[in-house]
């Protein structure tokens, strides 16, 4: 074993459930990767068949979407487990602020606008929120970004079969599927198991409201653990360069936003949840 992968394993367990973010440090009980997502479209814009429910990533070697099968699991490894604040502008279809990655919810999330959490407002705050700031927080989200290593049966949009084999991805859910990936982390964490030592299998379960059809992940942990090697270290290395450099670019415009007025009920304070419940169950909701 290495001397890095050695230095690496000689860090306790708590230690490195911190550093991944498997324990965000709280008493509460990007970059460029391909992103992973459960797929809900009937075609392509092709007119291909796809099938809904299954997960879908690019994948930059055959520069082509691929699609899970319906009767094989994908296999996750997490590696690193985050959160990022995000704003969406309908009006212009695009993100109009965003926070840093953040791995505890003792963090301070500062944003592209100099303020934090993209102004979503928690706790017993909302509560002094008119109807209008009510609608307009739901255009701001919280999002669980979980960085890890995928390894999927496939096919392709035309049904070409293929496959991806521990592929460096983006795993970013929120709403319903907030919280599966989340409690599958805190069980590991239950059983004093660091989360890249383990595969999960990913399925997902159809659920309807109304005419709404969405799909929820479905999570099982395999039953064999994984060692965790010197390539393992470069990857979580690599997961940790692509954080530093959006947490970068974000403080960046944070300190621009701020160079001539200063919120300070926005930009001084850390983050402090007020509600009973953890960040996680309200995040959830």
């Amino acid at each position: 074993m290495s001397n890095e992968v050695q230095a690496f394993h000689n860090l306790s367990t708590e230690e490195i459930m911190k550093l991944t973010g498997q324990d965000d440090g709280s008493q509460m009980g990007s970059g460029t990767l391909p992103r992973l997502t459960i797929n809900r479209a009937a075609e392509d814009d092709d007119g291909n068949a796809l099938r809904a429910g299954v997960y879908t990533i690019y994948d930059p070697e055959s520069e082509d979407k691929v699609y899970g099968l319906k009767d094989k699991p994908a296999q996750f490894r997490p590696f690193i487990n985050a959160y990022q604040y995000m704003e969406y502008d309908a009006a212009d279809n695009k993100y109009a602020s965003t926070s840093v990655i953040f791995k505890s919810w003792k963090d301070e999330p500062i944003d592209t606008k100099g303020g934090v959490r993209c102004g979503k407002v928690i706790g017993k705050d909302k509560e002094q929120l008119t109807d209008a700031e009510i609608d307009a927080q739901k255009n701001i989200k919280c999002y669980r970004l979980v960085y890890g290593l995928l390894s999927m049966e496939c096919t392709k949009a035309n049904g070409d079969a293929t496959a991806v084999k521990e592929m460096p991805v983006l795993w970013r859910v929120t709403g319903m599927n907030f919280k599966p990936i989340g409690e599958t982390l805190k069980g590991l964490k239950g059983r004093n198991s660091l989360m890249f030592n383990h595969v999960l299998n990913l399925s997902s379960k159809r659920k309807k409201n109304g005419d709404n059809i969405f799909y929820i992940a479905s999570i099982s942990v395999d039953d064999k653990q994984v060692e965790f090697s010197k390539k393992d270290l470069e990857h979580m290395d690599m997961f940790n360069d692509l954080i530093n450099e959006e947490n970068l670019k974000v403080s960046e415009q944070w300190k621009q936003a701020n160079a001539t007025t200063k919120s300070d009920a926005d930009a001084a304070k850390i983050v402090e949840v007020v509600t009973e419940d953890s960040p996680e169950e309200f995040l959830a909701t």
